[in-house]
């Protein structure tokens, strides 16, 4: 039998053993515990990691987008001038005036909050009066429209013209009153935060320079121009004829008939000009035309400026502006600027030409068609003054020499000599009663004409030096 103190032994060490056990165990709960804590740490960090690595693969098109849109930022932000640019915005309305016809008569800055030091945009406002008509109006709105920088019509007001005798009008139109509020804002680029450098900024942009370009080209928006009146009436104008307007001038139809007396003649200046244009049309028929149309220029502004006056019911005056005296106008230029051209390229006839107008010169005198020679040489008389050292001289003085030729036998024949008898003495003088005076062979009629010869039925004369006859 085991003595107490073997008990005690045994005791002790079951204990012993026993307490070492549950040691053991709450080490292994213990150690599980801080593995299954670590794993945890692993699994975040693991997902922190792929997520970093996810914005790290993002960066390359990230710096892309940054330098795309830092290139374009002036498109974007063009729209909205700084404060620096709103002298030359007001340049720009003066400008658009011009452009549109209208004529200006207040423009005035609106009073508006300041931004603040962290604000990007700044609200300005103007209220802008103004004369014109209906189609200036619009035309100085689409102007607005196409302007790059952003501008909003708040509000406008029309006050209506056209209702009295003494209302303005402007070429055919009746001019009105407006007047709008315009709003822009102004960009404060300064209160952006620090940008963040991208590195190798350069390359990187010239490398997308065309995607760059096609983004910009994205931005910008397409535009619209104002055809203008196109036919159209004002529709803040009554079109009915107002008794106090017509008051004692001429009625509607005969305003009507004077009106399209000048439509015809203005659309045959038109023709003629036309005509003279035309690839088959000879060059001394083209002078003709030009001639003709010099004449018919000259004679349509000179009664243009009676009959204008005359039509006092706008529609026949918007008529008369669009269909008269913009056609007459566009005329007067077109033949200012052939007649310039010609100067600037060479002012004289061409060699053949100058060949072909003796020739016909010449056929015309011989055949007595005296008014066609006198008239094909005036045609094209101021291209005719060739300088001596000129090899075309002497073709020139060969064709002034005929229309002299020609002239002076116009006048001659125009001359009122009656021969109401003559003397014919074949050993001595002859002579001849001319309007009632008597005559010899030799003398003097006038300072011009002499009497060279007189025969029975014919008698010579010299006339500025050329001989010719007057029958009996």
């Amino acid at each position: 039998m085991a003595s107490w103190t073997q008990k005690k032994q045994l005791i002790a060490i079951g204990g012993g053993a026993s307490l070492v056990c549950i040691l053991a165990v709450v080490g292994v709960f213990y150690v599980d515990g801080e593995i299954g804590e670590i794993e945890t740490t692993i699994t975040q960090k693991q997902a922190a990691i792929t997520a970093a690595q996810q914005k790290i693969a993002k960066i390359g098109g990230l710096e892309k987008e940054v330098i795309i849109l830092r290139e374009n930022l002036d498109e974007y932000v063009k729209v909205l001038p700084d404060s620096k640019e709103l002298n030359g915005f007001v340049r720009m309305l003066t400008m658009f005036e011009r452009q549109s016809g209208l004529v200006g008569t207040d423009l005035l800055q609106k009073p508006t909050r300041a931004a603040k030091g962290s604000e990007r945009f700044a609200l300005i406002e103007y209220s802008y009066e103004m004369t014109g008509t209906l189609w200036e109006f619009l035309k100085f709105i689409n102007l607005l429209e196409n302007y790059e920088r952003f501008i909003n019509i708040a509000e406008f007001s029309i006050h209506a013209g056209g209702k009295g005798k003494d209302d303005e009008m402007r070429d055919g139109e009746v001019v009105h009153k407006v007047k709008l509020t315009m709003q822009t804002y102004s960009y404060n680029g300064k209160a952006a935060g620090k940008e963040a450098e991208i590195p190798d900024y350069e390359s990187q942009r010239e490398a997308l320079r065309e995607e760059i370009f096609k983004r910009m080209q994205a931005i910008r928006i397409d535009k619209y121009d104002h055809k203008g009146r196109q036919g159209r009436r004002d529709v803040l104008v009554d079109p009915r004829m107002r008794g106090d307007l017509l008051g004692d001038g001429l009625s509607p139809s005969e305003q009507r008939a004077i009106l399209e007396r000048y439509i015809g003649e203005a659309k045959g200046l038109d023709e003629m000009m036309q005509r003279s244009r035309r690839q088959d049309t000879t060059l001394f028929d083209q002078y003709a035309l030009e001639k003709a149309l010099r004449d018919g220029l000259t004679k349509i502004s000179a009664d243009m400026e009676v009959d204008e006056k005359r039509l006092t019911y706008a529609p026949y005056r918007v008529r008369w502006a669009n269909e008269v005296a913009r056609t007459v106008d566009a005329l007067r230029g077109k033949v200012a600027k052939n007649q310039e051209d010609q100067r600037k390229a060479d002012p004289f006839l061409p060699q053949k030409e100058l060949e072909m107008l003796v020739a016909q010169l010449d056929a015309d005198c011989k055949a007595g068609q005296l008014e066609e020679a006198k008239s094909r040489y005036e045609l094209v008389a101021t291209r005719l003054a060739v300088p001596p050292e000129d090899a075309r001289h002497e073709l020139a003085i060969a064709a002034k020499t005929w229309h002299t030729k020609a002239v002076t036998a116009l006048d001659f024949s125009g001359m009122d000599l009656k021969i109401q008898g003559v003397v014919v003495d074949r050993s001595g003088r002859s002579g001849l009663l001319l309007n009632g005076e008597v005559y010899e062979e030799g003398e003097y009629v006038s300072d011009e004409l002499l009497v060279k010869m007189v025969e029975e039925e014919q008698v010579w004369f010299v006339f500025r030096g050329l001989t010719l006859v007057r029958t009996r």
